[in-house]
């Protein structure tokens, strides 16, 4: 677990840094150049998604296929992630899946960056407080101790202030209205992919990062998530609202998730609750 605050922060850039590696690759594929070439060239500033082309460039370096090379690292990815590579490679539409993806972290580092703002000012109370709440000992003449007493709090707030910025972090993006737009966004994408309704189902409730939701829809067999609509499935869970559910109909019956759900999703990452 990342505890210190610049690695905490630096995770928050993936979302932009995922965006351009397959914006990357997806520009390498369309130039008719080899996976190996493309990945060798293209950039990932580290972290998790530095890891990923680590991964894919030595895999596909040896021969191997990314269908199988994400089945075999399965942590690397998002679960939705994992399957449109998948999907995309083994149907011949890998480019148009590398578009949509790196669309689609674009859109996560936006409301990242909502997040960052957020977090500005209690960032600044807890740094302030580390340099007054010791005062008192100026006071008594204990200079010495004043300075070492927040000279520890510094370390310890940048060594291990990451985990109470990544605790406000997660809060903050348990908002409701955070919650219904990446399973929105989800939803629309691997619907637009190509993939089952029961699936897209299913990927959309795991990415919207409430465990709750997951569980509601994960309650459904294959067979019903198949032949129900989606307002139904959704039915009885806190994440279902009138303009939600107008929404999944409008996009049922057009069979344009893309533009309905896609619309929505970015009405809730303004802050329209």
């Amino acid at each position: 677990m990342k505890t210190s605050i610049a690695a905490v922060m630096r995770a928050f850039d993936d979302g932009r840094d995922r965006s351009e590696f397959y914006r990357g690759w997806r520009m390498g594929l369309s130039a008719g150049l080899t996976h190996p070439a493309i990945l060798s060239k293209t950039v990932a500033r580290g972290g998790a998604t530095g890891a990923i082309r680590d991964h894919l460039l030595a895999g596909t370096s040896k021969g191997k296929d990314i269908a199988s090379l994400v089945r075999a690292a399965p942590k690397l990815f998002e679960p939705f992630e994992a399957a449109l590579l998948r999907m995309g490679e083994e149907s011949g539409q890998l480019a148009e899946m590398l578009t949509h993806l790196a669309d689609f972290h674009q859109r996560q580092y936006r409301m990242i960056l909502q997040v960052k703002k957020w977090m500005t000012y209690p960032m600044f109370l807890t740094l302030f407080a580390v340099w007054v709440a010791p005062l008192p000992l100026i006071f008594y003449g204990q200079v010495k101790a004043y300075f070492t007493i927040v000279a520890l709090g510094l370390v310890g707030w940048f060594a291990g202030g990451g985990v109470v910025l990544a605790g406000l972090a997660q809060r903050y993006q348990r908002r409701s209205q955070f919650v219904r737009a990446r399973f929105a966004r989800t939803l629309a994408l691997c619907i637009e992919a190509g993939l089952p309704l029961p699936r897209a189902a299913m990927l959309a409730a795991e990415s919207s990062g409430d465990p709750q939701l997951y569980a509601h829809v994960r309650r459904f067999g294959e067979r019903a998530l198949a032949s129900q609509p989606l307002s139904v499935t959704l039915r009885g869970s806190p994440i279902l609202t009138p303009e939600l559910d107008a929404a999944l109909q409008v996009a049922e019956s057009t069979g344009d998730f893309g533009s309905s759900l896609g619309r929505l999703a970015d009405l809730y990452e303004d802050g329209f609750k």
